[in-house]
């Protein structure tokens, strides 16, 4: 009987520290999808919804340019210009890819998460392994931080950009019409 008593103790301790560990990851893998979320919202919040018209307008802006710009010299802030506002158009295309993958890893990430957060907090799968699952899951989100960083720098550099020399282009356009 006493054995049964030292049994039934032995196993109920066992249990409760595995459910304290259970409550300890499903916090952190809450955490995770709190990080995630954050850093969608913020990659989505840094993306203008005027990114297509400004590619139109600079695209009808150098076709304008080009047919109607007849130069016997170059004028060399012109061309410098012109050189810079063009590759500020060709890292348009980049830039939406790009916001296309990340915002397919993010969703990617959030089913991920959803379904830890699920297995851990049912029993299901592996439970020796949940600790390396979330690890595995918070290197993810560091190389989503740094892609989503680099993103939002390449966007603003584009953005300036095309604020800065648009406008310049834009006048003289207007001279020529």
């Amino acid at each position: 009987m006493k054995r049964l008593i030292v049994l039934l103790s032995c196993s109920f301790l066992l249990g409760s520290c595995s459910d304290f560990k259970q409550k300890e990851q499903l916090r952190s893998v809450e955490q995770l999808q709190a990080n995630t979320k954050g850093l969608s919202s913020r990659m989505e919040r840094s993306f203008p919804d005027t990114l297509s018209a400004m590619r139109q307008n600079m695209m009808e802006l150098q076709l304008f340019l080009k047919s109607h710009v007849v130069l016997d010299s170059v004028d060399r802030t012109y061309a410098a210009n012109m050189d810079a506002y063009k590759m500020t158009s060709k890292k348009i295309a980049p830039i939406n890819r790009q916001y296309v993958a990340l915002k397919k890893a993010f969703l990617d990430e959030k089913n991920r998460l959803s379904d830890l957060h699920s297995d851990i907090s049912n029993g299901f799968g592996k439970r020796q392994k949940y600790d390396a699952y979330i690890l595995k899951e918070t290197k993810n989100l560091s190389a989503l931080k740094l892609r989503t960083t680099e993103f939002i720098a390449a966007l603003k550099d584009m953005t300036e950009q095309y604020q800065l020399l648009h406008p310049k282009l834009s006048a003289l356009a207007s001279k020529l019409r």
